[in-house]
């Protein structure tokens, strides 16, 4: 049992539930009661059965290269077998849809694009490489808090929020597929393995700087209040303390940057919350 919850990525998947509450609470929407006692809990459930289903099918389809790069995980180290590995994958996958639907259309709708999305990536997208693999993780990383806002009904209060997040990510993947370069100039084309691990530090830290750019605008605009600076303002102290790491990246660094990044997102998603709070 401990292998199938590991293979789950339950801190991403928490991640995952947790930013569709933030979509809500941003969103300011006026929810009944009924809705904060059903409709809420159900969302965070299906953005975390979804989540996943991502991630179980990306270890599915990653066997071979796990064998390299992360040999101790469930399905390389035979905790858990390929066939059932898949099985559990479609499972979470119709349940996580199915549960959508009592949460209207187009709540439906976004979860049936992002699994055929997560699917996409595992079979074809990733293959494919280069940044576009990093743009699509990370579109899948920011959309809960879209997702948050259909909920609610108020999906564009979330956009830029989820902008943030998301050109965030695009760097930690990028700094991810350094750390996995040996395994992966073998059986996938990111974008390290096309054009090396300088530039494409240069190209992190760009759109980290990006995020850090754009990283006031929620304030400005009144999106969020007050409670947002102090948080958001150590969340792109972080981001910008890893740009200068970037710069002078040096081999075995790549997997403290990209944790380091992660905690800066973590730092994110509670400035966003306490900003909500006017």
């Amino acid at each position: 049992m401990k292998a199938y919850i590991e293979i789950l990525r339950p801190v991403n998947c928490i991640m995952a539930a947790f930013a569709v509450g933030i979509g809500i609470q941003i969103s300011g929407a006026t929810l009944y009661f009924s809705k904060i006692l059903l409709i809420v809990p159900l969302a965070f459930i299906v953005a975390f059965l979804i989540c996943g289903f991502g991630n179980v099918i990306n270890d599915y389809v990653d066997y071979e290269i796990d064998r390299i790069n992360r040999p101790s995980r469930p399905i390389p180290s035979g905790r858990i077998s390929l066939e059932n590995a898949h099985i559990y994958a479609i499972v979470l996958l119709i349940s996580g849809n199915i549960l959508a639907i009592p949460l209207g259309e187009a709540a439906l709708a976004m979860a049936v694009f992002n699994s055929i999305i997560l699917y996409l990536y595992a079979w074809r997208i990733k293959n494919r490489g280069g940044l576009l693999k990093n743009i699509t993780v990370s579109y899948l990383v920011a959309s809960p808090f879209i997702y948050g806002g259909i909920v609610s009904g108020k999906p564009e209060s979330t956009l830029v929020l989820a902008a943030l997040a998301g050109l965030a990510n695009i760097s930690r993947e990028i700094i991810k597929d350094i750390e996995d370069i040996k395994g992966d100039s073998k059986y996938a084309k990111t974008l390290p393995s096309k054009i090396g691990i300088r530039k494409s530090s240069l190209v992190a830290s760009i759109f980290l700087i990006s995020a850090v750019a754009i990283s006031p605008i929620p304030y400005i605009t009144g999106l969020l209040g007050i409670y947002y600076i102090p948080a958001v303002v150590l969340t792109d102290m972080i981001f910008l303390a890893v740009v200068f790491e970037l710069l002078g990246l040096r081999e075995g660094y790549a997997k403290k940057i990209q944790k380091e990044i992660k905690i800066g997102m973590l730092f994110g998603l509670v400035a966003f919350l306490l900003g909500s709070f006017h």
